[in-house]
């Protein structure tokens, strides 16, 4: 069925320049009335990106750059911190990867360990409650440095104001890629019910001014959910490989926007029709790099067999996919 959609729609463009690999799309028609003409050629435009690279950026999407830049200045205060202070609330101390994720720790390809460091929450899941008790994928509350280093005011507050503002955000683009397929715009409903695996990152990659080739600031990968809402600095660093050449191409920070992104499970959903394609950080500079990430990885019992029905059985769950990969990315560092 869904092949049967594609062959009727026009084949997409296959020019090389910036903004053909990554279009930046203004998404408010979509989100102002989802039935309108401007509405559908939001659709068709992210239709379009997710055939291509799987890779769009988004403006128009109603989250304040007050909200972005607040954010950013907790992360920034949060990765200046002592080591020893930062390693007091390390994710491996606390149930649902939440707190702090040193540098080196996690690498994806043969290059050297990822020259990064990041701070992880999530949907806040008490520890008493069933999930969390069962060591469920993803569950568990959030941990926050003390107040007597970090104020409240200065670092979680703002950090549990931007996650709640692009945890719905990253609903809105769930719709619209709903829209964008042929199995109905309710396709994603029990994917987005119950508590969703949605953990946010924010990240920090130190200068690098190294010549070594393999060390980078995020390795080569794919990104393992649905997809990826991240917001980068002005800085820059970002690369996506081109399916059709394999040319790495850049993509320019735009001030405001999203990065969207197609992750493996919507690639998997869609038989490999919606592009999840390899990217990389390299920030080879004298700056600090910033960017925040969240990845929308939904109702982990959830199956990720195709959805046009073809494989009924034998697929991996949510769940049972993502810990495989992400199992395997620290395990390689």
């Amino acid at each position: 069925m869904f092949q049967r959609y594609l062959s009727s729609t026009k084949s997409v463009s296959q020019k090389q320049s910036q903004d053909h690999v990554v279009p930046t799309v203004d998404i408010s028609p979509f989100l102002k009335d989802s039935s309108s003409t401007a509405a559908t050629e939001v659709v068709e435009t992210i239709r379009k990106a997710c055939l291509s690279t799987g890779f769009f950026q988004i403006t128009g999407h109603g989250i304040s750059k007050e909200v972005q830049d607040a954010a950013f200045a907790a992360s920034a205060k949060f990765f200046s911190l002592p080591v020893e202070e930062k390693l007091k609330v390390h994710f491996g101390k606390h149930p649902g990867h939440r707190g702090y994720d040193p540098i080196g720790s996690q690498k994806y390809d043969d290059s050297l360990p990822d020259l990064k460091e990041s701070y992880f929450t999530g949907p806040e899941v008490p520890l008493d409650h069933p999930a969390v008790q069962a060591k469920r994928f993803n569950m568990g509350p959030n941990v926050w440095p003390s107040t007597s280093v970090l104020p409240k005011e200065s670092f979680q507050d703002p950090v549990e104001t931007y996650f709640r503002d692009v945890y719905g955000l990253s609903l809105a683009i769930l719709d619209i890629i709903a829209q964008s397929l042929p199995y109905g715009p309710r396709i994603f409903d029990e994917f987005k019910s119950g508590i969703p695996a949605a953990p946010m990152r924010l990240l920090h990659y130190p200068p690098q001014e190294a010549l070594d080739k393999r060390q980078l600031g995020a390795s080569a990968h794919t990104d393992f959910g649905a997809i990826t809402l991240l917001l980068q600095d002005m800085n820059g660093g970002l690369q996506v490989q081109d399916q059709a050449t394999k040319e790495w191409i850049g993509v320019p920070p735009v001030e405001g926007a999203f990065v969207v992104n197609v992750g493996d499970m919507l690639s998997m959903w869609t038989k490999g029709v919606y592009k999840s394609s390899w990217h990389r950080v390299i920030n080879r500079n004298s700056r600090d790099r910033y960017s925040i990430v969240l990845f929308f990885d939904g109702n982990i019992d959830c199956s990720l067999a195709p959805l046009d029905g073809s494989e009924s059985t034998g697929s991996p769950t949510v769940e049972e996919h993502m810990i495989k990969r992400i199992t395997d990315s620290y395990g390689k560092a």
